[in-house]
């Protein structure tokens, strides 16, 4: 029997390298997209078998690139499952009074645009499959509103609402498409730096600096403080046993610690109860 394959994008470092890893120890044949992160250590990882290519899905180039690339490695079988998780969260933080528009497309260009653009192109090879399966890692960030940091979640709203369409659509053809929404995963995107902290406080103009600080906290402090962690091997464990191996793929799968919590939280506290739990998160005393 052939071994089933797999893409899976931002391969080389975090969540994406602990997929394919734990995808090769299980026998498929993976293929590895990365953007600037070099795949030496997921090379290292991993046996023989595993292909690794350029991949910036925010580059249409690259992407055509990458799908013609991929299509001669499998010489005409198919794809079996698209794992769609690059991902960026920096460059556009700060408040919606002052985000930079510019870095604030580029972040939906990677996160919605590039996800899109990507299943769109691999979608033909996904069609030969007898099982076939997109994966498109969201966040349940989209359950929260933070302050000074809310340019990624809407990002991942947008997702999310893009992959309920796509299962509904696809689902016709046979393909089954699913929402993989990891809470509390150490990854580089959850280190938050010091640096990054600088940054954000550098986005807002002088006459607005002090004011944002006097009422916010760096969210990246608050969240750091409230999480509690998986490695990236523990994640991708769990989320082949429980999604990949999945007879029938649920609209959506958290995965993490406490991942009940924000979910349960948005769908039965009100509205005006989550913004004044969300106040309290986010603003200082």
């Amino acid at each position: 029997m052939n071994a089933r394959t797999a893409f899976v994008t931002g391969a080389a470092t975090g969540i994406g390298k602990g997929l394919v890893e734990k995808l090769d120890r299980e026998g498929w044949r993976v293929f590895a997209g990365y953007n600037q992160t070099p795949p030496d250590a997921l090379i290292a990882a991993c046996g023989p078998g595993l292909r690794t290519m350029r991949c910036t899905i925010s580059d249409p180039q690259s992407v055509a690139d990458a799908t013609r690339q991929l299509e001669e490695e499998l010489g005409g079988a198919a794809l079996d499952l698209l794992v769609n998780n690059a991902a960026t969260a920096s460059g556009a933080g700060g408040g919606m009074e002052n985000v930079d528009i510019d870095a604030f497309h580029h972040l939906f260009e990677v996160n919605f645009w590039g996800a899109l653009r990507l299943t769109q192109a691999l979608l033909p090879l996904v069609r030969k499959s007898n099982d076939p399966r997109i994966i498109i890692v969201g966040s349940p960030s989209q359950y929260i509103t933070i302050p000074l940091g809310a340019q990624y979640p809407i990002s991942k709203v947008a997702l999310a609402k893009m992959t309920e369409a796509l299962r509904i659509e696809l689902k016709p053809f046979g393909i089954q498409v699913t929402s993989l929404e990891p809470n509390g995963v150490k990854t580089p995107m959850t280190a938050f730096t010091e640096q990054e902290k600088k940054d954000l406080w550098a986005t807002f103009p002088d006459h607005l600096l002090e004011e944002y600080r006097r009422h916010f906290e760096y969210p990246g402090d608050v969240l750091e403080a409230a999480a509690s962690m998986w490695t990236p091997e523990k994640f991708a464990d769990k989320a082949y046993r429980q999604v990949v191996c999945a007879k029938k793929l649920k609209p959506r799968y958290i995965l993490g610690p406490k991942a009940w919590v924000l979910p349960t939280l948005n769908r039965w506290v009100s509205k005006s109860a989550q913004e004044r739990l969300f106040e309290r998160m986010f603003r200082r005393s």
